[in-house]
Order: C-alpha cells, then structure tokens, then sequence
C-alpha cells in the first residue's frame, strides 16, 4: 500500500496526475509481489516503448518484495532475460521470438493493448465501464513456468 501512497501524492513535470496510470503502476508492482520466479533474486520491471506509465514506474524502484529488490528499466533496447516483468505499450512488438524468450527467461509479459492476452501476452489491462480490468492467458503464463497467486487470479478474466 505504500507504493499507492507514494503515487497518489505526486506529479512530475507538473502534469496533471493520471489515476489511470498510477493504478497500473501499482498493479504491476502487486503483480510482482503475487507472482513466482524460479531462481529470481531481484525483481526487475521493464518497459519497452513510450507509454505514460514511464512516469510512474520510477516510483517502484528500491521498493522490496520478500527481501528481493524492485528496479525500473526504462532505457531502449530491452534485453527480456534482464526482466521478470515486460509492460509492452506496443502490441506490435510482441513477436514468437519474444514469447519464446519470455517462456525461457520466465518473464511475466503486460500491456494496455487491446488483444494483447489473446495474442500470447500474459496479463492484460483493459477499461470496461470506466474501471481497470485484467485478463489473464493462463496457458501463457504457465508455459513460461510462472505461478500467480490464487488472489490475482480471482481479480482477473482467464482465458486458457
């Protein structure tokens, strides 16, 4: 919850606060506390393109999760086995080279992008009715061995 309040408080560059993207920010950080890596000893988010998320993500960094700590790459080109968490801003760049690389590197592949969990993403948000919703593709994230908690998995629409 402290990540919510660090998030709320601010904007940079006096630009008007987004909630949108402060509730994405936050997620992706609960995504990290209720998902399992095997062998993961820091938590490393990554954002590849330019959407407004890259505001906030930098909050994130030096936050702990289970002794693990949270960085923030932001820079251009990301390198996926650099990262348990890939937000994607363009569903054009999800490629099978990725989603390979994403299944061996057990990375935890995210987007806004419309389609994003049909097309082989893992966890997509999506608006209906003004509210923040997920969709998880649960053969997704398992062929990338990863495990979500039973509590995200309550939160979101599967597909298998």
């Amino acid at each position: 919850m402290g990540v919510c309040l660090s998030l709320c408080g601010h904007a940079e560059d006096g630009q008007p606060i987004s909630r949108e993207y402060q509730l994405k920010t936050a997620y992706l950080f609960h995504f990290a506390e209720l998902a399992e890596w095997p062998e993961a000893t820091a938590v490393t988010i990554c954002l590849q393109g330019n959407n407004p998320i890259r505001t906030y993500l930098p909050v994130l960094n030096g936050q702990h999760i289970d002794n693990k700590a949270v960085r923030v790459k932001l820079g251009v080109p990301i390198a996926v086995e650099e990262c348990q968490i890939l937000f994607f801003s363009d569903l054009n760049a999800l490629s099978a080279t990725v989603l390979a690389q994403a299944q061996k590197y057990h990375v935890l592949l995210v987007s806004d992008a419309d389609d994003f969990a049909q097309k082989g993403g893992m966890i997509q948000f999506t608006l209906r009715d003004n509210k923040l919703k997920l969709v998880v593709n649960l053969n997704s994230v398992k062929s990338a061995g990863l495990k979500l908690s039973s509590k995200l998995l309550r939160m979101a629409e599967i597909l298998e």
